[in-house]
């Protein structure tokens, strides 16, 4: 293949195409080896199409331009015909050599209620892009995906509305290697244009970097209306994560006083190895989004040209893209049965309850330790629901909660305390 695939001579026994306007490509390999110029998979789109992208691999090596081209660049008579438009279960690799390359990997620009939802990136340039002239998103989603090295992950350039929900972000490149942000914000001005990027909201993530490299760039304060960004989990192996506004470094703690991510907690997720990135235990920080976006990626889950595992959120909310099962229940079990002791609710702002539901188990005492490991904090506790009233010192931020009680075993559970 010389500058693009040839989508129907390649897939002609694979597509499923109705009217002209029903398109699925599913379970397919695409290996692009242009090394300079190619336009990737490329998405027809002169008409309305309902187009599905669902479990397949495509793998390039192109200095310029795509792997999956399903959208536009520009304003054009194309724009919104793939709107709606679901992008599942796929992987993502490019293994160019030219450090310059800004190759976009997943590309849906100028349609709205795009789901892009349990795939893998891995070195891919120019991650995933959202881009328009200023239109806004309703129902789309990024969730769940798990992009490794990337020099961007998300754009979202010139639209409205983008949500960004339990994404796996790692990155091991240095600050010479990319300016631009994992998630990466800013103003379309492409032909003249100035289209805002407005209400953009980022939960529940993660974000790993070995190097001091932009968590989120906002690159314009404008693109800060509506902006929202909370409960996410951040570590940088070389110190305090860094993100930037309008071309101003913030530390962690400027971006919190600037009313973001006060609920978020900068703590290492211990993955199990960083081609997984499976975190060695459940990362319960997260901010229940509802049923729309309860289902993540099962720590099993591996990318094979068909539907990766998934696993419904089950206890507190999970961050991150991968999401521990819960413990089995018989139907004919009471849920106390298989847990019991309750904590809840967790994050706690003024009090939260411990509820002992098994005599056996006599626990007698609470100490909470901060996260130096220092203790501040005991009381007596008893059968039933105990009331833990905060003390008004407490800052926020991650506690554990420790149970003690003759011949038991202890019982240890993270919390976070919102002030």
């Amino acid at each position: 293949m010389k500058h693009t695939l040839l989508l129907f001579l390649l897939l002609i026994n694979s597509i499923i195409l109705v009217a002209q306007q029903e398109l699925i490509i599913r379970g397919q390999e695409f290996i692009d080896n242009e090394t300079g110029t190619s336009q990737g998979v490329n998405i027809p789109r002169s008409e309305r199409t309902y187009f599905q992208f669902l479990n397949n691999t495509v793998t390039a090596v192109n200095s310029f331009g795509y792997l999956l081209q399903a959208g536009d660049e520009n304003p054009a008579a194309s724009n919104n015909n793939l709107d709606g438009e679901i992008i599942l279960g796929n992987k993502f690799v490019w293994n160019g050599t030219d450090e310059s390359s800004m190759t976009h990997a997943l590309f849906t620009g100028y349609n709205l209620d795009v789901v892009i939802r349990y795939n893998y990136l891995l070195n891919t340039p120019n991650g995933i892009q959202r881009k328009s002239d200023g239109m806004t998103d309703l129902n789309g989603v990024v969730a769940y995906n798990i992009l490794k090295n990337p020099k961007l992950g998300v754009a979202i350039k010139g639209i409205n509305g983008i949500r960004i929900y339990n994404n796996t972000f790692y990155s091991d490149k240095t600050s010479d290697q990319t300016l631009r942000g994992l998630i990466d914000i800013s103003t379309n001005t492409d032909d003249g244009l100035n289209a805002v990027s407005r209400g953009t909201k980022v939960y529940n993530n993660i974000f790993y970097t070995r190097n001091h490299i932009y968590n989120i760039n906002i690159h314009d304060a404008e693109c800060m209306e509506g902006f929202e960004c909370d409960y996410n989990v951040y570590w940088c192996e070389a110190g305090d994560p860094i993100f930037q506004v309008d071309g101003k470094n913030k530390t962690f703690a400027m971006w919190q006083a600037m009313g973001y991510d006060l609920h978020s907690v900068v703590i290492n997720p211990n993955f199990i190895d960083i081609e997984g990135f499976v975190p060695a235990v459940r990362l319960d920080y997260g901010l229940d989004l509802g049923d729309d976006f309860s289902e993540g990626l099962a720590v099993d889950a591996t990318w094979e040209r068909i539907a990766p595992k998934s696993v419904v959120q089950n206890g507190v909310w999970q961050v991150g893209a991968r999401v521990y099962a819960g413990e089995a229940v018989d139907d004919d079990d009471e849920v106390w049965t298989k847990d019991v002791t309750w904590i809840y609710p967790n994050p706690a702002k003024d009090s939260f309850t411990i509820l002992l539901t098994d005599l056996e188990l006599q626990y007698r005492t609470l100490k909470i330790f901060d996260n130096n490991g220092r203790m501040v904090y005991e009381q007596a506790v008893n059968y039933g629901p105990n009331m833990i009233r905060i003390p008004e010192k407490f800052s926020a931020g991650l506690y554990s909660l420790i149970l003690e009680g003759e011949n038991l075993e202890r019982y240890i559970k993270k919390i976070i305390l919102l002030n």
